[in-house]
């Protein structure tokens, strides 16, 4: 947890910014640059200079403690691993703690976008060819804090080792957090960038992840709730009352920045279309990776292709196969093509429809072998 307070720093980066984002103009630009600063800042009174002065050392400052207490908690951490602390808290409530590294990367790649933006130079000239590496490595983070989470999620699953006494509070939320914090970190090339394809991967990668915050949060917060008002709040975790907050923040920026995106996107009527189906399949991934991994851990799949599983319920295995194909299908045309993400019949698109297309017989094949073993009397 000691991660928070690099992110803590990283967080006071950007209040030094929002100076420069909302009092220097930036005309053609969603965000002020170096060029834009320095010609105002010879243009304006002695006041808003030492304003503009105090923003850029409070940016300098704090993103010198983000970085310097970010390196001390990685060592540590590190330490703190080799020793056999890892292991004594997986399975436990104390699991999803470890999220607060992937947040606090995450609000890395953040602060050093700040960074360049405010004291290189020029930057603004190669910018588009910084956005897909953005796109990268925000996404290696959101698949890092999920493998942690399914990895808590399988867990608790499996043993039923989540303590609901020790969960009076809502630190459950920190998983929300992290996925929040890369969500806003991905929709940032959407609201920038001049090209369709990074605009509309950056839109479906961010929708995903912010969905994700927002749906786990709602769960993780009704949870918590219900603890706490059974058993009363942790007088030590009485901070985490408020997590909610920077969540609805970081949401909050990801869904300003996803709706300058759709208006490049230049989507028209189609444009409910376009964020509906994004949001419904972003949530059907969720639940699929949450019950994959719970599954994948309990050998369910292994068992039920050697007969082991013989009831009823296997069946309900057929639904969610068939949703998802067809799912996958609008998303595919109503969503990635039709943003020109990729071009109709193309490889790539026909290497998705194929993918699809096995799934489909997957699930086919699936019904076909249950129904022969779950129907062999009638």
């Amino acid at each position: 947890m000691h991660f928070l307070a690099s992110l803590g720093a990283g967080g006071m980066v950007v209040t030094f910014f929002m100076y420069f984002l909302f009092w220097v103009p930036h005309p053609g630009r969603p965000i002020p640059v170096y060029a834009d600063w320095f010609s105002h800042i010879q243009t304006v009174s002695t006041g808003k200079q030492a304003m503009m002065l105090l923003g850029l050392a409070g940016i300098l400052f704090f993103a010198w403690l983000h970085f310097k207490w970010l390196f001390l908690n990685f060592t540590q951490y590190r330490i703190f691993k080799a020793n056999g602390g890892v292991k004594k808290i997986i399975g436990t409530n104390a699991h999803t703690q470890l999220m607060a590294m992937p947040l606090t990367y995450a609000m890395s790649l953040n602060i050093c976008f700040i960074l360049s933006a405010i004291f290189i130079p020029g930057l603004w000239n190669v910018v588009e060819w910084l956005f897909p590496i953005s796109i990268f490595v925000f996404t290696i983070i959101g698949v890092w804090a999920s493998r942690i989470y399914l990895d808590f999620f399988s867990l608790v699953l499996q043993s039923g080792s989540f303590d609901h006494t020790a969960n009076n509070s809502l630190s459950q939320m920190l998983p929300s957090f992290a996925f929040s914090m890369v969500g806003v970190g991905l929709a940032a090339p959407a609201a920038m960038s001049q090209n369709t394809v990074v605009i509309g991967i950056s839109y479906l990668l961010s929708i995903f992840f912010t969905t994700g915050a927002l749906f786990l949060g709602l769960i993780k917060l009704i949870i918590g709730m219900n603890d706490m008002i059974k058993q009363g709040v942790s007088r030590s975790s009485l901070p985490t009352l408020w997590v909610v907050i920077p969540i609805l923040t970081t949401a909050g920026i990801a869904a300003m920045r996803l709706s300058h995106g759709l208006h490049s996107l230049e989507l028209g009527h189609g444009a409910p279309d376009y964020i509906l189906l994004a949001i419904i399949f972003s949530i059907q991934i969720v639940f699929f990776l949450l019950g994959w991994s719970v599954m994948k851990r309990m050998k369910y799949f292994k068992a039920l292709l050697n007969h082991e599983e013989d009831t009823p319920v296997t069946l309900a295995l057929i639904c969610p196969g068939v949703a998802f194909v067809v799912m996958g299908h609008f998303v595919l045309n109503k969503v990635i093509a039709a943003v020109g993400i990729l071009t109709k019949f193309d490889y790539t698109y026909m290497a998705i429809s194929f993918v699809l297309i096995v799934l489909q017989f997957i699930t086919g094949w699936l019904l076909i072998r249950l129904a022969r073993k779950q129907l062999r009397y009638t």
